[in-house]
């Protein structure tokens, strides 16, 4: 089997920012070699640099990048954003290595391992198709954004404000190795762009904060830091093999900042929270751990689901429709989103004489993942919404047309061409089309070989 065709670097992409940069694969390519080939031995440049400053020297090569007009494009100068866009191109298209990362699937927990940039849908950024209002929604810095309670010097904050930096800017925080320690300094502050914590804006009393921060918050912090400089087009899409379930992934996998604790459990102040309180061993495992309490084993949900099963179907006036409470591995729509619930219309007699009734089902796992992310979760209010609108697809089925199922599917065909865009699809359809075209003469020329023979026998025996 021949190797797939390498991805190259877009010759032109648009940017966050607004602006238009020119991308040459080639000289990419062959500064990548000299930046990643280089020995990585004790006390070498390469060994000492994190991975976003490695990248960023990609892009300081010698006609790498340009700008619209052809100049020469400084990545230095660049808004984070926007330099991360290009990082996750030049890890899409192979020029720089990304190893493959190990991950679960969020639906049946199957483990798998992937590239995650290969992934990457780039049609956006080379069409100009940067308009979406939620994908492509810049971030506010000018508001503050709330977070878990921490202590600041002497009192206690719950927002923190971020402002825009440049790759010149953040270089002390890019520069840092890939070690998994992270030492919060007053410079690094500057460079994660915190202008303020509460109403603290000095930045070495901000540093001594977030170095004894509860995990929860430094969390909250860090997924800040990410929204404010990744955009939520940098995800990759990956569908699980053995349930078919969607999984967002990060793009590109390497990132400056992570999530990660900054401190082991048992470390003087690790397991304490800012009031001095004994904290979760994990972010968010407080409310997570309340939100599974609180959430009612099988029998108990079972219980809940049937018994507002009495009641929609009473009031919708529908009845011998089966009740299943699934435990197992929930299905997923065509979009890969696990269901709260599906509807199966009923079958005839089959030849044995057994015919199968209509039938809803509800899976459990699901409701209980929801409940788990989301603390405001109302369980009885989605069993009663999901139940009634399976009821409406069965109405509608009886009825000989489901428009709801229409509308669901055109729903998942509209956020898939949000994240591919709208040029590439076009495109894919006719690269569609086309290979259609070609596997149905491929399957068929014997009898179009026939045909032609056959047709110029006759024309030369009518020629005689």
């Amino acid at each position: 089997m021949p190797a797939p065709a390498r991805r190259l670097l877009p010759a032109q992409v648009h940017l966050p920012s607004g602006g238009v940069a020119r991308l040459s694969d080639a000289a990419a390519r062959a500064r990548a070699s000299s930046v990643f080939g280089a020995p990585a031995g004790r006390g070498g440049e390469r060994a000492s640099l994190g991975r976003c400053a490695l990248d960023v020297q990609v892009l300081a090569g010698p006609s790498v990048l340009a700008d619209a007009r052809g100049a020469p494009l400084d990545p230095l100068g660049l808004p984070l954003t926007d330099a991360h866009v290009l990082r996750a191109l030049l890890a899409s298209a192979g020029v720089v290595p990304e190893e493959p990362g190990a991950y679960t699937c969020e639906n049946c927990s199957a483990p798998f391992e992937v590239a995650p940039s290969g992934l990457l849908e780039i049609g956006p950024f080379t069409d100009g198709e940067l308009d979406d209002p939620e994908l492509d929604r810049p971030f506010d810095f000018g508001v503050s954004h709330p977070i878990p309670a921490l202590r600041v010097g002497r009192s206690v904050c719950r927002a923190v404000r971020l402002v825009e930096r440049t790759v010149e800017e953040a270089m002390p925080l890019l520069r840092l190795p890939d070690d998994g320690v992270l030492r919060v300094t007053p410079s690094l502050v500057v460079a994660m762009g915190i202008a303020a914590l509460g109403r603290e804006r000095r930045a070495p009393v901000i540093a001594d904060a977030l170095a004894s921060a509860p995990d929860e918050a430094w969390a909250a912090i860090v997924d800040l830091y990410h929204e404010a400089r990744y955009p939520a087009r940098l995800l990759a899409v990956y569908r699980c093999q053995g349930c078919g379930a969607r999984n967002d992934l990060d793009v590109p996998l390497d990132r400056e900042l992570a999530r990660a604790p900054l401190r082991a459990a048992g470390v003087d102040g690790a397991d304490t929270n800012e009031l001095g309180e004994p904290r979760p061993t994990r972010p968010g495992a407080r409310a997570r751990a309340s939100a599974s309490s609180a959430f009612p084993d099988l029998d108990g949900f079972e219980a809940r689901v049937r018994a507002a099963a009495g009641r929609i179907y009473e009031a919708r006036g529908v009845r011998n429709i089966d009740l299943f409470i699934d435990a197992g591995v929930p299905a997923c729509d065509d979009g890969g989103e696990p269901l709260l619930g599906c509807y199966t219309p009923g079958t005839p007699a089959d030849a044995l004489g057994i015919a199968h009734p209509p039938e809803i089902r509800i899976f459990y796992r699901t409701f209980r993942s929801e409940a788990r992310e989301d603390p405001g979760f109302d369980i009885d209010a989605e069993i009663e919404e999901t139940i009634d609108h399976e009821v409406t697809h069965h109405l509608h089925h009886l009825a000989g047309s489901d428009p709801l199922d229409d509308e669901e599917h055109e729903q998942i065909t509209r956020e898939e061409l949000r994240r591919v865009g709208h040029a590439e699809a076009v495109r894919r359809a006719r690269r569609g089309a086309l290979s259609d075209v070609a596997g149905f003469v491929r399957a068929t020329w014997p009898a179009w070989l026939i045909a032609a023979v056959g047709t110029a026998l006759a024309w030369c025996a009518g020629g005689r």
